[in-house]
């Protein structure tokens, strides 16, 4: 009796085991594609200091279009605040161009406004990706509830 019992009991154990072993596998590869997708999204954004450049619109946007097409994928894995933090930098690095020339000071406040939202941006992708980390930011996040668009 006491044997059967052992024996079922150790069934049951295994496979709990199995399944929190799977459960954590995945979390595990979906936490490193996240990762994986968040620093080639990074690599593709444009340079900041390059609103100081006096370009166009239609060439900024060319400049900023590989961020744009890496977009989905960064939907698909991102936590909405990531996605929020990305609609915040467009919105600076759109500022910016608008307003920055080659002659503006160095540290002016749009720019230091875009620096800010792509420092919010890595923070909250940092987050997300580091979310059953021990290293993981756990602080308030900086990152608007919801955007608001400014009027022209």
């Amino acid at each position: 009796m006491f044997g059967a019992l052992t024996f079922v009991g150790s069934l049951i154990l295994a496979s709990v085991g199995f399944l929190f072993g799977r459960l954590y596998a995945e979390s595990a590869l979906i936490l490193s594609e996240k990762r994986r997708n968040y620093l080639e999204f990074l690599s593709v954004l444009p340079p900041l200091l390059d609103t100081y450049n006096n370009s166009t619109d239609e060439e900024f946007l060319t400049s900023l279009r590989p961020a744009m097409e890496y977009f989905p994928r960064l939907m698909f894995y991102a936590d909405q605040s990531v996605i929020l933090a990305w609609g915040v930098l467009q919105q600076r690095y759109i500022e910016a161009n608008a307003t920055l020339t080659p002659n503006s000071p160095a540290l002016a406040p749009e720019y230091k406004a875009l620096a800010t939202a792509q420092n919010n941006l890595v923070l909250e992708m940092r987050r997300d990706a580091f979310r059953w980390s021990i290293f993981n930011y756990s602080g308030k996040s900086r990152v608007p509830e919801k955007l608001e668009f400014n009027k022209p």
